[in-house]
Parts: structure tokens; sequence; C-alpha cells
């Protein structure tokens, strides 16, 4: 049984990058309501369900991740998104928000980008679970979500609708969403961005996880592009970036010698 259940953990951890050392217990606790859940009372039939069916593996991952967020969390970010985009001239600036959670990330840099005049971008939001991504798309969030956005912000950019506040088309539109994990390589096959948003991730990564994710950003971002990390995040070194605001995570990018 122990061994069944640390094959598990091990192909979680390689189609995620998400560690659950010291957090093993937690980790058997939902396994084993998922296996209930499934009516699956074998360790080793849950272990080959899990190869073969994806379905299975994404109802694993809507167990053991947190998709949360909130809008314009880390609001000095977007200040200084603005100001980068300015002093770069970057004409239309593409984004990529990974994970976007329930939404409210990518909601907000569009807001925060129409706000300043600049309509000409796009963003592409990723998240791994299913269930998250199906919220962002709706965009319909409860009131009590929003209470840290200005009332003129909501009017806007958002409908009324009894004890929920919807965004309007104008921002859902400048958006694509997709269901996908950091480390699928179909990732790499989107293209390059301007700015990649990343924060609070890494906090769920071991070292080895947060270099190959970094590498991949690296590929990601176009030549001087730069990478926003959350408050909390962190990482070692890696050769291919440069903190330029030491207090904000605010990574730009440069040539691997």
């Amino acid at each position: 049984m122990h061994n069944c259940l640390k094959r598990i953990e091990r192909l979680f951890y390689e189609k995620t990058g998400i560690t659950f050392k010291n957090k093993e217990s937690l980790l058997y606790m939902k396994i084993a309501q998922l296996m209930q859940k499934s009516s699956i009372y074998s360790c080793e039939e849950f272990w080959r369900h899990l190869l073969n069916n994806e379905a299975l593996f994404g109802s694993l991952i809507e167990e053991l991740t947190i998709s949360q967020s909130y809008f314009f969390r880390e609001r000095v970010q977007f200040d200084m998104l603005i100001d980068l985009i300015h002093n770069d001239y970057i004409a239309a600036p593409s984004i990529l928000s990974l994970p976007c959670a329930r939404g409210e990330e990518p909601y907000s840099i569009a807001i925060t980008l129409l706000q300043n005049g600049i309509k000409s971008f796009f963003i592409d939001a990723i998240d791994i679970s299913m269930q998250a991504i199906a919220i962002a798309k709706d965009g319909k969030y409860e009131k009590r979500e929003c209470k840290n956005i200005d009332e003129n912000t909501i009017k806007k950019f958002f409908d009324n609708n009894d004890n929920y506040y919807i965004i309007k088309d104008l921002v859902k539109e400048r958006i694509n969403f997709y269901v996908m994990n950091l480390f699928d390589k179909n990732l790499l096959h989107f293209g390059k961005y301007d700015f990649i948003f990343c924060r609070n991730l890494f906090i769920y990564l071991d070292d080895q996880k947060k270099q190959e994710a970094l590498q991949i950003f690296h590929t990601l971002l176009k030549e001087g592009g730069y990478l926003f990390l959350s408050f909390s995040d962190y990482f070692k070194t890696h050769p291919g970036f440069v903190k330029i605001a030491i207090d904000n995570k605010i990574y730009y990018k440069k040539s691997v010698i």
C-alpha cells in the first residue's frame, strides 16, 4: 500500500511539479477520499486508472490544489507593469498569467491596461484546475470577492447581477483561458511573451522544479521580457534572469551565456 501511494505521489510531482514533502499524510488522506468517491477500493487499481484516465487524474488535481486569488493582489506590480510598458515602448504587450486561478489576476491585468489607455494587447491565462478555468471563463464573482475594487472600476468593467458582479465582454474578449500544466510541453508552442505573471506557485515547488520552471519561462519570454513573481516566492539563482525590483520580485530576461 505504502509503495503504491509513493508512486502516486511521484506521478503527481512529475506532472505538476507540486511537492508534498512533509505533507504526505494530507496527500494520502486526499487520495483515500477520491478513491472512495470513485468507488475504487484498491490502491493498485487506482494507480492503474490514473495512468490511463485523464479525467480521474484531473479529479486528483482538483483534490490536491487550491486555486485561490483575489483582484489586484500585490497592486504595486500592476503599476510597475504600466511603467515598464511605457518605458520600453511596448506597443502591443503580450502577457501570460500562470497559474491564473479563477481569473482574478488576468482580469486585473486587463482592467489595468484598459484604464491606462492601452487598448492593443493580449493575455493568455492558464491554470491546472478545470473548475477554476470554468469559473474564470464565466467571469462571475460574489460581491464580497470584489470588495477591494473601487466603485468606478466596478461600474465600468462589471455588470451588476443581484449578489454577483460579472466581468463585461470588453474585458473577457481580451483573455484566452486554457486548462494546462506549466510542465506541459505544449505550452512551449504558445509563442513569446513580453510579461509573465507567475505568482504564488514557487511556494509549492522544490528547487529542482523551480529551475525547470524558470527555464520554461526563459524560453517563453521575448528577449528583454519580464517575469513577475509573488512577494512570497523565492528561488536561488538562474543565469537567465536578473532582479530589477528588489522588493517587488520582478526579473528581467537576459541571454544565457
